[in-house]
């Protein structure tokens, strides 16, 4: 599999198509505004949840044209459909479960106001039972383990339990493709990692995007945070998988966070 990747190549473009598996909330719109910004000559304005291409990387975000918004290309878990995307390098950024949720909740409940009904709140909106508050909110069976289920094309607000059958599906395919995976956690290690190995040259100033602003940010206690990795045991599964193979590089990258919703 190795065969596919090129070393020494001049960092101006990438010699093989990529592809960015955006999982929501998982700072994949951070990543997405930086490449633009890579490439910032060639891209139209278009807000980076629904960028499609950046030069020559592809990115594989939720299907906007269904009010059930699943992941545009879950083929690629699926063994079948190798040929699909053999000339292609892959990469997926995932998210602590805990860190993923406090961010979900607050863009739902605050920043799109789904505590007041607005229906662009499509996972708050949609609950049979409408939370007051988030430990509500995560005691619903269709917040719980979101970035499997994304990964598998599932819809959103999927009350079905998913299997650990699953999760080895996924963990197999990003392990044998492979798809080069970072976290949040280390995100520089991904950016490190993905210049490695698409030669493209990133921006070294990196623009956090759609934070969390202190207004809604939120402490919690030991307890809920175990409730949390418990209702949600293969998103942290899936989390730690990736995560004990991360190798470290901190280097080059400076993130810049500021007080405001950027998209």
């Amino acid at each position: 599999m190795f065969n596919r990747f090129f070393i020494g190549q001049k960092k101006t473009s990438s010699p093989l198509k990529s592809l960015f598996i955006h999982i929501p909330k998982a700072g994949g719109s951070t990543f997405v505004g930086l490449l633009k910004e890579s490439f910032k000559h060639n891209i139209p304005d278009t807000v980076t949840h629904k960028t499609e291409k950046v030069g020559n990387v592809s990115i594989k975000h939720i299907d906007f044209s269904t009010t059930e918004r699943p992941f545009k290309e879950p083929d690629i878990f699926d063994i079948n459909k190798d040929e699909n995307y053999n000339d292609q390098l892959l990469f997926l950024l995932l998210r602590n479960p805990v860190k993923r949720l406090i961010s979900e909740f607050n863009f739902q409940y605050h920043i799109l106001n789904g505590k007041n009904g607005n229906k662009q709140a499509a996972i708050l909106s949609q609950l049979k039972k409408q939370p007051k508050n988030f430990e509500e909110y995560i005691r619903n069976k269709e917040t719980q383990n979101y970035q499997l289920k994304f990964l598998l094309g599932r819809p959103i607000n999927d009350p079905t339990k998913v299997t650990q059958a699953e999760l080895d599906k996924v963990i197999e395919r990003i392990d044998n493709m492979p798809i080069y995976c970072g976290v949040t956690d280390e995100y520089a290690s991904f950016l490190n990692l993905f210049e490695s190995k698409t030669q493209i040259s990133l921006p070294k100033k990196v623009l956090i995007r759609k934070k969390t602003p202190f207004l809604y940010h939120t402490e919690l206690n030991q307890q809920t945070k175990e409730m949390i990795t418990s209702l949600n045991k293969f998103d942290a599964k899936l989390y730690a998988h990736i995560k004990k193979y991360i190798l470290v590089n901190n280097k080059k990258f400076k993130f810049i966070e500021k007080d405001q919703f950027i998209i």
